[in-house]
């Protein structure tokens, strides 16, 4: 009994895991005039921060590059959430192949529903910086874990 609940409670974090892939579709299934919105508007809060420092820029310019950067961090945090899910309770062995699955089919349904979602574009180039996102988040959570492992070995 205690076994059974202890394994459900595993399987915790591929729901949450889920959860967030299903925002991160949310986002890719915006219009493009919405999308643009709002990252518009991230990119104009940040350049107001910015004018505190004297440092000005256009928002048409440094919009692009919050995009980006947005994208590279969405995909950090699933690299993250993948990884504990994998740690914790992965499909198939090896535990590398299950984040390998993911890191390659996640961007690619992505950038496929927004080859669909009106004004949008599919982009090779925005699935590798998906896929470099996702390995940086797979990677903070490796070096997370080494460290912890590395601390409680120590008690």
């Amino acid at each position: 009994m205690l076994e059974s609940l202890c394994m459900k409670r595993r399987y915790w974090i591929w729901l949450v895991t889920i959860i967030y892939i299903g925002i991160v579709f949310r986002f890719s299934a915006m219009k493009a005039v919405a999308s643009q919105d709002l990252s518009s508007g991230f990119s104009w809060r940040i350049l107001q921060k910015l004018s505190v420092f004297g440092l000005y820029g256009d928002v048409v310019r440094f919009d692009p590059w919050v995009r980006k950067c947005a994208h590279f961090a969405e995909y950090a945090v699933l690299g993250v959430l993948a990884g504990i899910s994998v740690h914790t309770a992965p499909w198939i062995r090896p535990r590398l192949l299950n984040f390998a699955i993911l890191a390659v089919s996640i961007p690619v349904i992505d950038e496929t529903i927004q080859k669909f979602t009106e004004g949008r574009a599919c982009m090779v180039s925005d699935m590798v910086l998906d896929a470099c996102g996702y390995l940086f988040g797979g990677f903070l959570f490796y070096v997370l874990l080494l460290i912890l492992k590395d601390l409680f070995r120590k008690r």
